[in-house]
């Protein structure tokens, strides 16, 4: 008989597992599974389960938010590659950013079958100057909303916490002055408000980008920089350029390309997130795209 290892969080989201379970179950069953269960107790305890016990397996399944998603992952990646199980997911986050673009439904049992028999795709990760991530790594504003707003509030609001502890930041807009070079030689330099490097549909689950425009498995991140806004025609002008989707000019307020290796140099340590939580705090941060790393079982 086939073998599934699932871990859950039990507290991710509004803890919405404990009432998933029983149907999650009974589809891992149904697609003639023996099932290993493992709620993680603790943070980082899914990359030490995945790494040590995800090769004895023929499905690794993770239920939980975007942060669960990522522990896993990063067990995964430290397994040789033939010994890699494919990744199901079913988020039960507070925004579950990087679901919208592996195309998972919404119910319970579609998310379990999808996880059990959907399509295996290989996709790309990302390396942020030694940490791995699944989606988006990021610095600037709002970048720290998802690790500070207590998880308290995030189950309460949803996607309004993440504004609502924003908001108070746009009449004192910290900017970051760097240099941003890529694999291809370009250089841009000045002041920067936000810049994220990702591999995904929706960001925070306010900012989207085009679906023809990202692929999962071309080697390269969409990369996009903001600069500082001096009036609120400045202000307009961004909001106008990321609703319409589009990159203005190099010398624009929205700067936007891709590349497979960007490099950020700063005169002060700047603080980056990766997939939501804290990422480390550096004056350079290099990041890389990895291949082909993973394979996810995804929906139509």
């Amino acid at each position: 008989m086939k073998r599934l290892l699932f871990l859950y969080n039990p507290k991710a989201g509004r803890q919405r597992v404990r009432g998933m379970l029983p149907v999650l179950l009974e589809v891992f069953a149904r697609s003639g599974y023996e099932i290993t269960v493992h709620p993680t107790m603790a943070p980082e305890e899914a990359v030490q389960v995945v790494a040590e016990r995800a090769g004895q397996y023929d499905r690794l399944v993770c239920c939980g938010g975007d942060g669960t998603l990522n522990e896993t992952a990063r067990g995964l990646v430290t397994l040789p590659e033939g010994q890699r199980p494919v990744l199901g997911y079913i988020p039960t986050g507070t925004t579950n950013d990087f679901a919208k673009t592996l195309g998972l439904p919404r119910s319970a049992e579609k998310m379990a079958e999808v996880a059990c028999v959907g399509v295996p795709r290989a996709v790309d990760v990302g390396d942020c100057s030694g940490r791995l991530f699944t989606y988006v790594s990021a610095f600037g504003l709002f970048t720290d909303v998802s690790y500070s707003t207590p998880q308290t509030t995030k189950n309460l609001l949803g996607h309004f916490a993440y504004v609502l502890e924003g908001a108070g930041r746009l009449l004192n807009v910290p900017s970051y002055p760097m240099e941003v070079s890529t694999d291809t030689g370009r250089t841009i330099s000045g002041d920067f408000i936000y810049g994220m490097v990702s591999n995904t549909l929706s960001v925070g689950g306010m900012m989207s980008l085009p679906r023809d425009q990202v692929k999962l498995d071309d080697g390269r991140f969409e990369v996009l920089l903001i600069r500082p806004p001096h009036t609120p025609r400045d202000w307009q002008s961004i909001i106008a350029s990321l609703k319409a989707q589009r990159a203005e000019r190099e010398d624009g307020a929205v700067v936007g390309f891709t590349a497979s290796q960007v490099t950020f140099r700063c005169r002060q340590p700047v603080a980056w997130t990766v997939d939501g939580e804290f990422g480390g705090r550096r004056e350079e941060t290099v990041i890389q795209n990895r291949p082909r790393s993973l394979v996810i079982a995804c929906g139509a």
